[in-house]
């Protein structure tokens, strides 16, 4: 759902409140904001995995389904 609205006074105020039940926890994204890069978003996770075959890459469907390896 997408949802216009304005600032006042540093209070976000939605052009239709109504589609929005007390409490609803929302999350605001600017119109300016450039939006974060697959490496941005998951950066995160880089190196966590340490102990993966070498081959990973190539074979993921062999370890991922089980089908014979390329």
């Amino acid at each position: 759902m997408e949802i216009t609205g304005i600032v006042h006074n540093g209070v976000i105020i939605p052009d239709d409140a109504s589609v929005f039940a007390e409490g609803t926890k929302v999350r605001i994204v600017s119109g300016d904001a450039k939006p974060r890069t697959f490496g941005e978003e998951f950066a995160q996770f880089k190196g966590i995995i340490t102990d993966a075959p070498e081959d990973l890459a190539a074979q993921h469907d062999h370890y991922r389904l089980g089908t014979p390896k390329r």
